[in-house]
């Protein structure tokens, strides 16, 4: 199975290995960094499983999902993941998502990565849409969106349970040119 490697100016996106759920337990455990997501916050069991199940998705045959650990180009650190995943093998419509530590936060290393994700989508898995969900209270993450030049296409009305609260979503897209 082939393994994709994803480079920007400052970032590697590479596959997860064994020993990075030390790095990704630093915020997924973080109950703040989670607050608007469906998981979180990770006891560490949950974060070796998370990695783990990284690893086997990269693997899989026909693959569809692909998953990244974020690392600084010039020191290898893992600092978050971002991924872009189909529904199925056939489809050209993928979901993208980032997760990046708040200590790498606000340095534009979020929408790096997401470029890059959105250059593979487009030009190597062939897609026609990709789009991205957040939580409607999760200002930095629609920012994000708007600056890779996703348009919200909508609000997605109370579909969410997140820490036991109903809550709603944006939905924004970006289509092949």
């Amino acid at each position: 199975m082939k393994q994709f490697l994803l480079q920007t100016d400052r970032l590697v996106l590479r596959p997860y290995r064994p020993d990075d759920w030390e790095r990704v337990h630093i915020y997924g455990s973080d109950p703040d960094f989670s607050k608007y997501e469906l998981w979180g916050p990770n006891s560490v069991e949950d974060t070796k499983k998370f990695v783990a199940d990284m690893i086997e998705q990269s693997t899989s045959n026909p693959r569809y999902k692909f998953d990244f650990a974020i690392c600084l180009k010039e020191s290898d650190l893992l600092i978050g993941g971002c991924g872009i995943r189909r529904e199925t093998e056939a489809s050209h419509v993928a979901n993208l998502g980032w997760a990046i530590n708040p200590e790498f936060q606000k340095q534009g290393f979020a929408t790096e990565a997401a470029k890059a994700l959105i250059n593979f989508g487009f030009n190597t898995l062939g897609l026609s849409v990709i789009y991205a969900t957040c939580d409607t209270r999760n200002i930095p993450s629609f920012k994000v969106m708007e600056k890779l030049g996703m348009k919200r296409v909508g609000v997605i009305k109370g579909t969410k349970e997140i820490k036991s609260y109903i809550r709603d979503s944006f939905r924004y897209e970006l289509l092949s040119t």
